[in-house]
Order: structure tokens, then C-alpha cells, then sequence
């Protein structure tokens, strides 16, 4: 097999989901590596080391998907990578395609074979290839957030560096999953007195007897987040609520209730979901927003500011997959793997993600079914 990996295109986004290690082993079993150069640069993986792995070093991004038979990338691709898709080509990534309509319209006219990153499911129901990143958002969600506590940022000027004597900056986490207690850790680990807000007693349960002792875990249905705003300093929100909700967590009259300067810091970035005022995202260029006095950070791609991290982390987790389709082809990996099979967003014209059918209102059909038309 033939794997392409490209530049990516997004602003401000240096990850890289393949590293030279992972060519080297896909080179050493008789596959193929085409590398978009400068690729691998801003997470520090230049072209030699790729090279030197055995890859093939592309001039341009046109030539890696005119060659690959796997293109694999971080982010969804954006309208300008979209003719270069082939028919028939395989993309795996990160999709989010129940948002992106044009990217479903070019998956299916091209009968691509796309699985997304987000849903491939372990039997436990975990998300293997999101948990990673997750907690990464959740770790830089803190400490990028932060800076825009700073008087010179526009902040409030409380520190959530912890000082003796004094009262500790106070941060609110909405939702327990692997970023909001990544999140919670880390403000707890630099001295700010920590709420955690989850929904599911079972998680509560579970994280209590190990939270650190400035971190108390609520239940939010009996502790609504307006209540919780006026002791608030930063609020992290890691709760996934579709975009466009009709009900919020937290609504444009609540904000009031919030210190001048405090910081909303949006991990799930979905535009009006948790947060009604979340209406537009932000890049690392240009990070933040204020509406009514308080600071909107909505950064989508937190993880890509710490690229070599994010892309080794993500690419421990990704690597056995590509391995695995690249050794058993793509359709007979999908046959043998079911936690993959979750991850199948289109195939051969074919919709199988049921929530880009749902909220595109796209027929759509589950991933085994669509594949049992398919011929190994």
C-alpha cells in the first residue's frame, strides 16, 4: 500500500499523525511513504528523518494524493484539498464531518472511504484515538488560558498561581471526561481552588477518591452552572453539546454573573453549544474574543501549539491502525476490526456516520451493513 501523508493546511497547525519511526516500519513490510515536504518540520520531524526512514519526499501536496492509495492527516480537510481527492481514495483523520457538509458532499460524490479518528470505539466504549488529544486540549486549555488573566491581556489580574496566605483563583471544569479532569489536574497541580462538574454518578463515583484535595467534583444537576459563576475565574467547558442547541449551559444573560475579565475557555469549541456566546472560533494567531466584559478563547486545534507532543501522543495511538490497513488492505481490515468499523464515515458513495445523517439530514446507513455490500 501507498501512504500519503500531507501538509496540513489549517492556521496554526503543526501537528503530523505519522512519524519517521512508523515509516520506517511500513517501509521495512514492503509498503510505501509519500511525504508532502516540510510536513513534519513544525512538530520537529524534518524531511531527512522521513527520508531517512525510507519514505519519498513530495514537492507539493498535489503529489502525494496523485500517488497514495491512504492519505492520513490530522485535521478534516479543508475546500482547497478537496479536488485533489482521487475516486476511490481512503482518508483517515480527524472528520467531524456532522459539521462539515461540504466535506460529506465530497466524500460520497468521490466514493471515498473516510474513517474519522473521533469515533473509532473500543468495546468498553472508549475513544482511543480522541483521548489523547483530549487531554492535551485540557492541559493547554489552563495554561494558554491563563495568560488572559494577566492585567496586560485584558484579564482580571488573579493569578492562578496559588500565593500563601491569600485566596486561590478559582476555575470552573464542566464536564469529567479525559479533558476536563486533565484540565482540573493541572489547575489544581498550579494552586487554584478547583470545581469539576459531570453528570454521570458512575464518573463521579469513580474520580472522587482520587481528585488532589483542591478539586471537589459536583453533580450538575444539583448544582446548576449559573450558581457556580460568580466565584468564577476561568470557566473550561469540555462538555459536548451539538452546535446550535436550543439550551445552553451557560447563556449571554448569565455572563453577568462572572468577574470583569474572567476567562470562558471553550475546549469542545461547538458555535452556541455549551456556551451561547461561543459564536465564532479563534485561532493561535488571534486568540481571544470579549462579549459583556468577559474573554472567549475558542482555539479548535489547542493541541496543534505543542505539535511535538500532540503528534507523538496521537501517533502512538494511530499507528497500529494504519498498520493494520496498510498489511490487510482496507476493506478487510474494517471486516476484522470492529472498534475501526466504528470509526467508518463514508464508503463507496455511502454515509455510515449516523450523526452527519442526523444533523445534515443525509440518509445514512451503519458501517456493517454498508461494508457486507463490499467484496474483501
Amino acid at each position: 500500500m501507498i501512504i500519503g501523508l500531507p501538509k496540513e493546511v489549517k492556521c496554526q497547525e503543526f501537528r503530523v499523525v505519522l512519524l519517521p519511526s512508523g515509516v520506517q516500519r511500513l517501509c521495512k513490510t514492503g509498503h510505501a511513504v509519500v511525504v508532502e515536504t516540510n510536513a513534519g518540520a513544525g512538530a520537529g520531524f524534518p524531511d531527512a528523518a522521513f527520508r531517512d526512514a525510507g519514505a519519498s519526499i513530495a514537492e507539493s501536496a498535489d503529489a502525494v494524493f496523485e500517488t497514495a492509495d491512504l492519505i492520513v492527516k490530522v485535521k478534516e480537510p479543508l475546500d482547497g484539498e478537496f479536488p485533489r481527492f482521487r475516486d476511490g481514495q481512503a482518508l483517515f483523520a480527524y472528520l467531524h464531518s456532522e459539521t462539515r457538509p461540504e466535506l460529506v458532499k465530497i466524500l460520497l460524490e468521490k466514493c471515498i472511504t473516510a474513517l474519522a479518528f473521533e469515533n473509532v470505539r473500543l468495546p468498553d466504549g472508549t475513544l482511543p484515538l480522541l483521548a489523547p488529544m483530549s487531554i492535551i486540549a485540557g492541559q493547554q486549555a489552563i495554561l494558554q488560558g491563563m495568560q488572559f488573566l494577566y492585567n496586560h491581556r485584558g484579564g482580571n489580574g488573579r493569578s492562578l498561581a496559588t500565593y500563601p496566605g491569600l485566596t486561590p483563583a478559582r476555575v470552573l471544569v464542566i464536564g469529567a471526561g479525559s479533558a476536563g479532569l486533565a484540565a482540573a489536574r493541572i489547575a489544581a497541580g498550579i494552586g487554584a481552588d478547583v470545581t469539576l462538574v459531570e453528570i454521570c454518578t458512575r464518573r463521579i463515583r469513580e474520580l472522587q477518591p482520587q481528585l488532589p484535595e483542591n478539586v471537589r467534583i459536583l453533580h450538575g444537576g444539583s448544582h446548576p452552572i449559573p450558581s457556580l459563576l460568580p466565584q468564577t475565574d476561568m470557566l473550561v467547558n469540555t462538555a459536548t453539546i451539538p452546535p446550535d442547541a436550543p439550551v445552553h449551559l451557560v447563556n449571554r444573560v448569565d455572563l453577568p454573573l462572572m468577574r470583569q475579565g474572567s476567562v470562558i475557555v471553550d475546549v469542545t469549541a461547538n458555535l452556541r453549544g455549551a456556551i451561547e456566546t461561543v459564536d465564532r472560533y479563534t485561532t493561535h494567531d488571534d486568540p481571544v474574543y470579549e462579549v459583556d466584559g468577559i474573554i472567549h478563547y475558542v482555539v479548535s486545534n489547542i493541541p496543534g501549539s505543542v505539535a511535538h507532543t500532540s503528534s507523538q501522543a496521537l501517533a502512538m495511538e494511530v499507528f497500529p491502525y494504519i498498520f493494520r490497513m496498510a498489511e490487510l488492505g482496507i476493506v478487510a481490515a474494517l471486516h476484522a476490526d470492529e472498534t475501526l468499523l466504528a470509526g467508518l464515515t463514508a464508503v463507496d458513495g455511502t454515509l455510515t456516520w449516523h450523526e452527519a445523517g442526523e444533523n445534515l439530514s443525509l440518509p445514512w446507513i451503519e458501517p456493517a451493513a454498508a461494508l457486507a455490500r463490499i467484496q474483501v
